[in-house]
Protein backbone atom coordinates (compact mmCIF):
# COMPACT_ATOMS: atom_id res chain seq x y z
CA UNK A 1 0.00 0.00 0.00
CA UNK A 2 1.38 3.54 -1.22
CA UNK A 3 1.26 5.62 2.25
CA UNK A 4 2.28 8.52 0.26
CA UNK A 5 -0.73 8.49 -1.41
CA UNK A 6 -3.01 7.77 1.43
CA UNK A 7 -1.68 11.22 3.34
CA UNK A 8 -1.86 12.89 0.16
CA UNK A 9 -5.21 12.62 -0.11
CA UNK A 10 -5.95 12.62 3.15
CA UNK A 11 -4.37 16.47 3.32
CA UNK A 12 -6.02 17.62 0.11
CA UNK A 13 -9.90 16.04 1.55
CA UNK A 14 -8.84 17.89 4.84
CA UNK A 15 -8.13 20.96 2.72
CA UNK A 16 -11.27 20.99 1.28
CA UNK A 17 -13.12 19.72 4.03
CA UNK A 18 -11.87 23.62 5.79
CA UNK A 19 -12.91 25.28 2.82
CA UNK A 20 -16.74 23.94 3.07
CA UNK A 21 -16.01 23.79 7.23
CA UNK A 22 -15.13 27.81 6.98
CA UNK A 23 -18.15 28.29 4.49
CA UNK A 24 -20.61 27.27 7.05
CA UNK A 25 -19.66 28.90 9.88
CA UNK A 26 -19.52 32.27 7.43
CA UNK A 27 -22.59 31.59 6.40
CA UNK A 28 -24.55 30.30 9.59
CA UNK A 29 -22.72 33.04 12.23
CA UNK A 30 -24.85 33.63 14.43
CA UNK A 31 -26.59 37.17 15.46
CA UNK A 32 -23.96 38.40 18.21
CA UNK A 33 -25.99 41.24 19.23
CA UNK A 34 -29.01 39.59 20.14
CA UNK A 35 -29.21 38.47 23.85
CA UNK A 36 -29.54 34.43 23.87
CA UNK A 37 -29.66 31.73 26.34
CA UNK A 38 -27.31 29.62 25.11
CA UNK A 39 -23.66 28.21 26.68
CA UNK A 40 -20.36 29.44 25.50
CA UNK A 41 -20.03 26.03 23.71
CA UNK A 42 -22.65 26.93 21.57
CA UNK A 43 -21.79 30.34 21.32
CA UNK A 44 -18.59 29.78 19.89
CA UNK A 45 -19.30 26.42 18.16
CA UNK A 46 -19.40 27.90 14.46
CA UNK A 47 -15.55 28.48 14.74
CA UNK A 48 -14.83 25.06 15.04
CA UNK A 49 -16.51 24.22 11.98
CA UNK A 50 -13.22 24.63 9.54
CA UNK A 51 -11.25 22.18 12.44
CA UNK A 52 -14.59 19.61 12.41
CA UNK A 53 -14.31 20.07 8.46
CA UNK A 54 -10.64 19.50 7.96
CA UNK A 55 -11.24 16.33 10.33
CA UNK A 56 -13.90 14.92 9.06
CA UNK A 57 -12.54 15.52 5.34
CA UNK A 58 -8.76 14.21 6.18
CA UNK A 59 -10.31 11.03 7.26
CA UNK A 60 -13.08 10.44 4.19
CA UNK A 61 -9.84 11.09 1.90
CA UNK A 62 -7.59 8.87 3.68
CA UNK A 63 -10.44 6.00 3.36
CA UNK A 64 -11.30 6.39 0.23
CA UNK A 65 -7.08 6.30 -0.91
CA UNK A 66 -7.38 3.01 1.14
CA UNK A 67 -9.93 1.58 -0.21
CA UNK A 68 -8.40 2.78 -4.11
CA UNK A 69 -5.41 1.11 -2.66
CA UNK A 70 -6.75 -2.13 -1.49
CA UNK A 71 -8.66 -2.75 -5.01
CA UNK A 72 -5.70 -1.96 -6.87
CA UNK A 73 -3.90 -4.36 -4.97
CA UNK A 74 -6.75 -7.32 -5.01
CA UNK A 75 -7.00 -6.92 -8.80
CA UNK A 76 -3.23 -6.92 -9.43
CA UNK A 77 -3.37 -10.42 -7.57
CA UNK A 78 -6.16 -11.52 -9.21
CA UNK A 79 -4.86 -11.20 -12.48
CA UNK A 80 -1.63 -13.56 -11.42
CA UNK A 81 -4.36 -16.26 -11.86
Amino acid sequence: MNYKVVVASGIIAAAIGALFGWAVSYIGQPDLDRQQYESRFYRTLYRRYPLVGAGLGFAAGAGFAIIQQAKHDRDRNNSNF
